[in-house]
């Protein structure tokens, strides 16, 4: 999955009194053997403080849409219609499957997914998503990595 965000990409100085212009713009590709299976591109429905934030929400709502379809694969991969393996030190086992790969350009962004953090409570509404994804992250259904 690549994931992105342009923080307040609609911002311009002659409308910068409409609401929408302050948005960011989410957007997301979901890949299942290098095949687009989902895309999105939409505004956030809430205003991001800043890149990291921004790129945060973009996170979260790309893995709240890659979770139930790593489900439909286990579950397909459950009921013997294909097999996909996960290789553990020395044997190979087909009871789970490999981590999603998320790629994220946000350096900040990959440190907070990936590391321990403590938020501040202005910070809540970020603080959730963040914990949603860090805990894909930590229980091995996601790996972050950075975009090529």
């Amino acid at each position: 999955m690549y994931v992105n965000s342009d923080f307040a990409g609609m911002w311009h100085k002659d409308h910068s009194q409409l609401h929408d212009n302050v948005l960011s713009r989410t957007g997301y590709i979901i890949l299942f053997g290098n095949c687009p299976i989902t895309w999105v591109s939409k505004l956030q429905m809430e205003i991001a403080l800043s890149t990291t934030e921004s790129e945060c929400i973009a996170l979260s709502s790309a893995t709240r849409d890659l979770l139930p379809l790593r489900q439909i694969l286990s579950d397909i991969n459950k009921y013997s219609f294909i097999c996909i393996l996960k290789q553990t030190s020395s044997t190979i086992s087909n009871s789970s499957l490999l981590p999603s790969r998320i790629y994220e350009d946000n350096a900040a962004c990959i440190v907070l997914a990936t590391m321990m953090t403590n938020f501040k409570p202005r910070t809540k509404h970020i603080s959730i998503k963040w914990h949603h994804f860090h805990d894909q992250i930590q229980n091995g259904t996601l790996s972050s990595q950075n975009h090529l």
